[in-house]
């Protein structure tokens, strides 16, 4: 059983035709209605109402789901008989603003059991938008505030290996569903948790998302090279590489916690920022030469979104990181890496080195 070919295979999926199903779905009073269907054994699901040119572009991506779910089921019988791919339709939400449904998909082709994927589809009912996770956390603060609510969601579950409580994949691509008062992030079963746990899912409000932060994350924008080669950190509150402990620390307003050698160097882990780690020269020089930025400090970025603003740039593997791979940029003095798991085809990036050379 290869799930990364199923996660492939589902990745495919997304949109055309009508045998009705007697399961209709009214979330309130002043929501849509939603209907499910079956294409050749596929269900979807179809908004019944509603306004035509908005409806007509929402179902259109529903039923698509199913018809490439049943091309792709007819493929495999043609290999096995007994291997199959069949979705099941879930309304999980309905207002007259949001839509959300999920299409569990089970593929299986031999084995002790199949593999399971949920696919989230989420929609702006004005303009039949579709929408994702960076239309509900648009921002770095808002996004360090949702992997903060997923991260106590899985501390708090008896289902998530314990493990992945700091180190769970999430993107903007990732599955969700709205609630009333948030988003349901969704996982897959291997995820975070054991197939047994089945999909595990994680409730974060809106309330969470939108918390008031003032911690130091990364900020990339068009001019995040200009700055970077005067040794400043971007959105770190005037850290540049060749100051001081105590320069460093003022300006963060905190103190050094503790510390670990990595690559040769001593770095420290400054108190209440946990995901940046801090390298100075020798104790008689003690000036900031690297700095290392976890997943937080970033968080749910990919490669591509770090060339759409910075320029598209080679890729290479990580001499430091085995199963890494990287991305960088130099600017003089001052060297930029980001890192991504080399087998995550979503390249989200796990890692940020900033060096002085």
């Amino acid at each position: 059983m290869n799930r990364k070919s199923f996660v492939g295979i589902v990745f495919i999926l997304l949109f055309a035709f009508m045998i009705p199903n007697s399961s209709v779905h009214a979330a309130s009073s002043d929501s849509i209605k939603t209907k499910v269907y079956s294409y050749k054994g596929q269900q979807y699901v179809q908004i019944v109402g509603g306004e035509k040119k908005v409806v007509e572009k929402i179902n259109r991506t529903l039923k698509l789901h199913a018809v490439e779910v049943a091309k792709l089921n007819a493929k495999l019988k043609k290999t096995q008989k007994y291997y199959y791919l069949n979705s099941i339709a879930k309304t999980k939400y309905a207002s007259n603003q949001k839509l959300s449904v999920v299409y569990e998909d089970s593929l299986y082709e031999g084995g002790v059991h199949g593999n399971e994927v949920a696919t989230t589809y989420n929609f702006d009912l004005k303009t039949g938008k579709q929408l994702f996770l960076n239309n509900v956390a648009e921002n770095n603060p808002q996004r360090y505030n949702l992997l903060g609510g997923v991260e106590a969601g899985l501390k708090a579950s008896t289902k998530a290996y314990s493990d992945l409580f700091h180190n769970f994949p999430l993107t903007n691509k990732s599955s969700f569903y709205f609630y009333n008062d948030g988003v349901v992030i969704l996982f897959n079963p291997y995820e975070v948790g054991p197939y047994a746990a089945g999909f595990i899912e994680v409730k974060v409000p809106f309330k969470k998302i939108n918390e008031a932060s003032s911690v130091p994350l990364f900020n990339l924008n068009k001019s995040t090279l200009n700055t970077l080669s005067q040794g400043i950190i971007p959105g770190f509150k005037g850290v540049r590489l060749g100051q001081s402990q105590a320069e460093v620390t003022k300006n963060l307003n905190t103190s050094m916690e503790q510390s670990y050698y990595e690559s040769g160097g001593l770095f420290w882990i400054l108190k209440g920022i946990d995901y940046a780690s801090f390298n100075f020269d020798e104790e008689s020089i003690d000036s900031l030469r690297n700095v290392y930025l976890g997943t937080k400090a970033f968080p749910m970025q990919t490669f591509r979104d770090v060339e759409q603003l910075l320029g598209k740039t080679e890729r290479y593997e990580s001499s430091n990181y085995d199963g890494d791979m990287l991305i960088s940029y130099t600017l003089g003095q001052i060297n930029i890496e980001f890192t991504a798991d080399s087998h995550d085809k979503s390249e989200l990036i796990n890692g940020i080195m900033i060096s002085k050379r």
